[in-house]
């Protein structure tokens, strides 16, 4: 949707998509606001942009960034109570709804399951890994830039659990440590914006 500074303004800002989207999740859960936009600047910073009246904006953004502090580098958070149109017109070039098809919505009975990490080996490592240990569906993946690059995966709670524990293992059983990795129990159906515009469907020639 267009965004015009018509309400207040929340954004917070991670190194690497696992982190923001756990935040994004806790954002849209924790008041009433809506996703309006989600950037991938490049050199593994992402943003999440909502948008509400200010109490809830604030709330909103107090638990996003608490969230992604607990699993990856929050860079920034800010609360902009009545953004200038021009900040609004900046804002909307990122629009989540122009990205994509508003009926492709994540069912809430699925989990959402992440890997993300520093190199694109490690991440088919954790993918493979993670399809072979539990009935998940590979979503999609997700190159943040400089390196980071995100293994994001969908199936029953207990499942992604498993799969995210097997691909931080298999990624930990090379020599390093996977950059982030969380479960979405009931993912907000808004996340569906992000993740799909990773799927592989998409992204394949």
């Amino acid at each position: 949707m267009r965004y015009y500074g018509e309400e207040a303004l929340g954004l917070i800002e991670t190194t690497g998509m696992v982190p923001a989207i756990y935040g994004a999740d806790q954002m849209l859960k924790a008041a009433n606001v809506e996703l309006i936009s989600y950037e991938n600047i490049g050199s593994t910073l992402v943003t999440i942009f909502v948008k509400g009246d200010v109490a809830a904006v604030k709330a909103s953004v107090e638990a996003g960034a608490a969230a992604a502090k607990e699993i990856g580098p929050l860079t920034a958070q800010n609360v902009m109570p009545r953004p200038i149109s021009a900040v609004g017109d900046i804002v909307s070039v990122h629009d989540v709804d122009a990205q994509v098809d508003a009926t492709e919505d994540l069912p809430r009975s699925k989990a959402l399951g992440m890997v993300e990490t520093f190199g694109i080996v490690y991440a088919l490592e954790a993918a493979d890994a993670m399809v072979k240990a539990a009935d998940v569906d590979l979503l999609g993946y997700e190159n943040t830039a400089s390196g980071y690059i995100s293994i994001l995966v969908s199936g029953d709670v207990g499942a992604v659990q498993a799969a995210v524990e097997a691909g931080v293992s298999a990624v930990k059983e090379m020599g390093v440590d996977p950059h982030s990795s969380c479960v979405i129990p009931t993912p907000h159906p808004a996340l569906s914006k992000i993740t799909s515009q990773y799927a592989l469907d998409k992204l394949l020639p």
